[in-house]
């Protein structure tokens, strides 16, 4: 230690760590004996497999394990499912999303346990959604990876702002990379079964004017034009402040928008420590890496 204020930083970090550490065990030895919204994927992908609906309508979307996302993802697990036990998928699915909290935090991990200790990060685990999965796809794909906004947008729908932001950026090979993989995404599997979209959009449909298990109390539709502003005057700023509001417009925009799907927010960590930049500028300086790490003291 070489000074106050590094000192009480490092005592808040520890402090943080200290509960984030704890309410990890209480996650893992509570919540993570039996699945949580992560078997909702699998799931569908077990009823896709077996030639049953994997769609409900209006507020039965928003029951236990209920599949209301675009096809590609089940489509994906549909024949994982025939060959890898549950069990193996729900370890794997627990030890990618630590991972990636643990990515998110700068690779360190007091750091990343002080990340836990955030409310909605916390939420996040307990229930074992995608939106830690969201929030690096949006770094990576701000730095790197662009392609990750369409891959998150199969999902989520709402990482398909991140190519709004791009458009808005100037940054055209990106958008056009994104855009076309997101199209390409939804192309096969359209052919592969296109009423599984005629199924998913009167699911969607069914419910826009739903406000559901958010927060917020405003119907979905709502929330997604908020987000889609949020993201043009993002991309419209660019540099770090840009970015954290794209992140605030996907979060915004994210169909469920429970406490857990805060978690989002988790990418403004990486943006954040990246300096005036952001993440994206940041990368065409320095070369490809997968997240900024935390400054060395």
């Amino acid at each position: 230690m070489t000074g106050t204020p590094w000192t009480w930083r490092r005592v808040g970090l520890v402090a943080l760590a200290a509960v984030g550490g704890l309410l990890l065990a209480v996650i893992v030895a509570s919540y993570w004996s039996e699945p949580n919204d992560n078997l909702a994927y699998w799931l569908a992908g077990q009823r896709l497999a077996a030639g049953l609906p994997m769609y409900v309508s209006g507020e039965a979307a928003f029951a236990p394990y209920a599949y209301h996302y675009p096809p590609p993802l089940a489509q994906v697990l549909a024949p994982l499912t025939l060959v890898v036990p549950t069990l193996a998928y729900v370890v794997a699915y627990r030890a990618l999303e630590l991972l990636v909290a643990w990515d998110l935090a700068g690779r360190r991990m007091l750091p990343m346990l002080a990340l836990i200790a955030v409310l909605p990060v916390a939420v996040e685990l307990r229930f074992e959604n995608v939106h830690l999965f969201v929030a690096l796809g949006i770094v990576v794909g701000l730095r790197r990876w662009p392609w990750l906004f369409a891959v998150g947008a199969v999902v989520k729908l709402s990482p398909g702002l991140g190519i709004v932001y791009l458009l808005f950026r100037r940054r055209w090979r990106d958008a056009v990379v994104a855009a076309v993989i997101g199209l390409v995404i939804a192309g096969v599997s359209g052919v592969l079964n296109a009423d599984l979209w005629r199924a998913w959009l009167d699911s969607v449909l069914g419910r826009a004017d739903m406000v559901g298990n958010s927060l917020l109390p405003v119907p979905y539709i709502a929330r997604a034009f908020a987000g889609l502003a949020l993201a043009v005057v993002g991309g419209a700023i660019g540099r770090r402040r840009g970015e954290l509001l794209l992140v605030a417009g996907i979060t915004v925009a994210n169909p469920g928008l429970a406490m857990n799907g805060l978690a989002v927010l988790a990418a403004a960590l990486p943006i954040w420590l990246a300096g005036p930049a952001g993440v994206g500028d940041r990368a065409e300086r320095q070369g490809p890496r997968l997240t900024p790490s935390l400054p060395e003291r």
